[in-house]
């Protein structure tokens, strides 16, 4: 999902010489939390509820305002868009479309918007978020790692146990996962049901040490859970970058299914 889909059109302003007094009135009139200040159609700062509350009343916006902004492209993702935000500790951006300015963001409106994707059980984003972050390496011919995590057995589980004990399993399985990712190198994902999407751009041997642990046997109440994993090597695969990420997901599925047949065969 791009940042167009969710930004405001209308950029809320004012001028430099308005006293903080003023644009305070009009935050509150206007239950806005920002104003970019802009003077003769040039945009010169920002000014934040919080700017507002630091400054004294009879201070003009210009000696309030924050100088610092940020702009995101119209065509980055929302997921990017927060780490940027997050990055620099700004929670408004301006929007633009090359050199043209199209709207503005706020860190809020993303958040409300990511919260749409973010799987209830498990506290892990949907599908859509590790699409996107596969399909952005893609665009940038950056490699990583893909590892598709599918629960063995988990139809077993669910008839013996029920329903709700197997929510507790993709749940606390879903904790394990977690536990071993590392922020800004790796990304997790519920992708459905009982399958998970890891991707990493991690070493080689990191990723040996990921697979080693997801496949070891996991006690998660009076059972003990195993998974399948399948792995596509983007650092190896020398045809990578033809491949669309939907494509490279179904490889490492079928990997997955390889590893479970194997195992039955066994």
């Amino acid at each position: 999902m791009n940042i167009s889909e969710i930004m405001a059109p209308e950029i809320p302003t004012i001028t430099s010489d308005k006293s903080v007094a003023h644009a305070a009135d009009r935050m509150y009139r206007e239950s806005r939390r920002c104003f970019f200040v802009a003077d003769y159609g040039e945009i010169l700062g920002i000014l934040t509820s919080r700017d507002v509350f630091a400054a004294h009343p009879n201070r003009i916006v210009a000696d309030a305002m924050t100088q610092e902004i940020l702009t995101i492209s119209i065509n980055q993702d929302i997921w990017a868009a927060l780490e940027l935000m997050e990055a620099t500790g700004l929670e408004q951006g301006l929007v633009v479309d090359e050199d043209q300015l199209a709207g503005y963001v706020t860190r809020e409106r993303i958040l409300i918007k990511l919260a749409e994707y973010m799987d209830s059980l498990t506290g892990l984003y949907k599908a859509p978020y590790i699409q996107s972050v596969g399909e952005k390496y893609l665009n940038d011919k950056q490699p990583f790692h893909l590892l598709f995590i599918d629960l063995n057995d988990f139809g077993t589980i669910n008839k013996l146990h029920g329903h709700p004990f197997g929510d507790d399993v993709i749940r606390a399985y879903a904790s394990i996962l977690a536990s071993l990712v590392v922020e800004k190198r790796d990304f997790l994902s519920r992708y459905a049901g009982d399958e998970f999407v890891l991707i990493s751009r991690a070493d080689e041997e990191v990723i040996e040490r990921y697979i080693e642990a997801i496949t070891q046997p996991s006690q998660i109440g009076n059972i003990w859970v195993t998974a399948a994993v399948g792995h596509v090597n983007g650092f190896r695969e020398p045809d990578f970058f033809r491949y669309p990420f939907r494509e490279l997901v179904e490889r490492a599925s079928l990997q997955s299914s390889a590893v479970k047949s194997q195992n039955v065969v066994s």
